[in-house]
């Protein structure tokens, strides 16, 4: 056999034992590793770890790996995210519109049921109040549609609000005649 074939086959075998070694070893680890936690809990290394005995915290968010830091501030100091509270903002701000209809409403009509010289000036009230809430309707869906492109959740979605929606819940015409 030549020194050339000789060494041939020394790397060939050195490349069999190698891989039978990296085999070995990932097999041996997983077993290592085993052993050293077990002989860690029989010398009592585990036993006065902080939190021991206390519930595990399972509150944590798995979607916001990233901004964990900040979610925790947040509920440290119980402060909401920021679109939860412009998500309040809006919801405060339709409320206000819905009830201000509804009283509106509410006293229109009573006045218009007496009243039998004003009715002109009525009308021309109720329909400015409905001018007025138009404009304020299409700045709430302004937010509104800023809102739904920054929320986090397809649930959380707020739907745009109308003018007819809005007085059909107050039972409500748009024109008052």
């Amino acid at each position: 056999m030549s020194e050339k074939e000789y060494d041939d086959e020394t790397t060939v075998d050195s490349l069999a034992d190698f891989a039978e070694y990296r085999s070995r070893m990932r097999n041996e680890r997983a077993d290592l590793i085993e052993e050293l936690i077990q002989d860690g809990f029989e010398q009592g290394h585990f036993d006065n770890l902080p939190g021991k005995g206390k519930p595990l915290n399972l509150n944590k968010n798995p979607y916001a790996a990233d901004m964990e830091l900040a979610n925790e501030l947040l509920k440290e100091n119980d402060l909401p995210p920021v679109w939860i509270l412009q998500r309040n903002e809006i919801l405060a701000k339709v409320a206000r519109l819905r009830a201000e209809i509804e009283r509106q409403w509410t006293w229109h009509q009573r006045e218009f049921g007496v009243a039998s010289v004003n009715k002109d000036r009525l009308t021309i009230s109720w329909d400015d109040y409905c001018l007025k809430w138009i404009e304020e309707i299409a700045e709430l869906n302004k937010a509104i549609d800023a809102f739904n492109l920054k929320r986090p959740f397809e649930n959380m979605e707020i739907f745009k609000l109308t003018i007819e929606n809005e007085l059909k819940r107050a039972n409500a015409p748009r024109w008052l005649r």
